[in-house]
């Protein structure tokens, strides 16, 4: 399998999996595959990847002309002869990606496993990853090159840039990597608030739609994306006029004393919330987006009509119906300020889901956030999931 980063300042360097010349400097060597621009017309390749792991010995093969070509800021133009067979992503976005295209089983390591909830397969027939059974590439506040070269990757879905700026990687060690492992291909669209992501963001949708013509799996992609689209349609002609005020919030601790008030915008973190419409209550307010928490006071005077509460860590604990009835709402209608809030009096507090969402886990999240937020209007469920799990598993 070869691959290759186009950027025509440089000549190729033959691997076993990337064609990639690296400089130290500009954008290439940071995005670790060159530095051609988003065209936004990626063609679609042929070659079926099939299940199969596979074997590569280190000798240096062949070069080969590309079939095909994918782009995406900030890596470049990736292209290849075969679709990738190993890869590797960092949490819950790009590796609910691989998984909705049928790819878990080659899924070699995990960036963190602590960012990626996966009980929301069990909803799916025939669809199931074990995090357990893959290593992470990351260790507390550390994400070494060593994790890299174990898990021996032909591509890794990750924003080279992000590794960066996150785990203080240099131009070289991300040059290293794609050189000797395999290239990088991914950007980093959790979030919008991040000073060093100064290139374009993506999309949940065009984002996938960049890794499954990665992977060839076109097919599926589009047959997923019907299902998304069918859905939002089905939510957003269904809207009661008038629409509820949300205030979201990351709870910190369990039970929770303080919070980290989040905004509404149109990150993929937040897809959800904008498929069903809701009024920010943070909007207008004097609290500051970043860098701050409130506590029951603060909340009190916003006095919300809804509050969803976001996790980020813990998943498993607080998407656990009886343990959130428990610890966050129990908590908020046993304190004395909260308890007069009237979201908390109304019992219209709830699990908001998670924040590292691809395009299996959204699909529950924008379900559970219609049925939660409009419970007159919606009656779930919301989508088939025989249907997805069958383009999960090509049946």
């Amino acid at each position: 399998m070869t691959y290759r980063c186009r950027d025509d300042r440089r000549p190729a360097v033959t691997r076993r999996r990337a064609l990639c010349t690296l400089g130290a400097a500009g954008a290439a060597a940071l995005a670790g595959c060159g530095a051609g621009s988003d065209t936004g017309d990626d063609a679609t390749g042929t070659t079926d990847a099939g299940t199969a792991t596979g074997t590569a010995t280190d000798q240096p093969t062949p070069t080969t002309a590309a079939t095909d070509e994918v782009c995406m800021e900030p890596v470049g133009c990736l292209s290849f002869d075969e679709p990738p067979r190993r890869w590797v992503a960092n949490a819950g976005i790009y590796c609910d990606m691989g998984v909705a295209l049928g790819l878990a089983d080659r899924l070699v390591a995990i960036g963190s496993p602590r960012r990626y909830y996966t009980g929301y397969y069990d909803e799916l027939p025939g669809v199931s990853l074990d995090k357990a059974a893959r290593p992470a590439l990351s260790a507390g506040a550390r994400m070494s090159k060593e994790s890299f070269y174990a898990a021996d990757a032909d591509v890794h879905l990750i924003d080279p840039v992000w590794l960066r700026s996150t785990f203080g990687w240099t131009e070289a060690d991300v040059a290293e990597i794609a050189e000797r492992v395999g290239p990088f291909f991914g950007n980093y669209i959790r979030e919008r608030q991040d000073e060093w992501h100064d290139y374009r963001y993506y999309t949940l949708s065009e984002a996938f739609g960049k890794v499954a013509r990665l992977f060839d799996r076109t097919e599926r992609y589009e047959r997923l994306e019907a299902v998304r689209e069918e859905m939002t349609a089905h939510i957003r002609s269904n809207l009661p006029a008038a629409r509820a005020e949300v205030l979201l919030l990351r709870p910190q601790g369990i039970p929770p004393r303080s919070f980290y008030p989040q905004y509404l915008d149109d990150s993929v973190s937040d897809l959800q919330w904008g498929v069903v419409d809701v009024d920010d209550v943070l909007a207008g307010s004097d609290i500051p987006r970043w860098g701050v928490t409130v506590d029951y006071e603060t909340i009190a005077r916003l006095d919300p009509e809804v509050i969803v509460m976001e996790t980020q860590f813990a998943d498993d604990f607080v998407l656990d119906r009886g343990s959130f009835r428990q610890f966050v709402l129990g908590t908020m209608r046993d304190h004395p300020v909260a308890r007069d809030v009237s979201a908390v009096k109304n019992g219209r507090v709830y699990s908001g889901g998670i924040n590292y969402q691809g395009p299996l886990i959204s699909l529950f999240q924008i379900e559970h956030a219609a049925l939660s937020v409009y419970p007159d209007a919606f009656d779930g469920p919301l989508f088939d999931r025989e249907r997805v799990a069958r383009i999960v598993t090509g049946a």
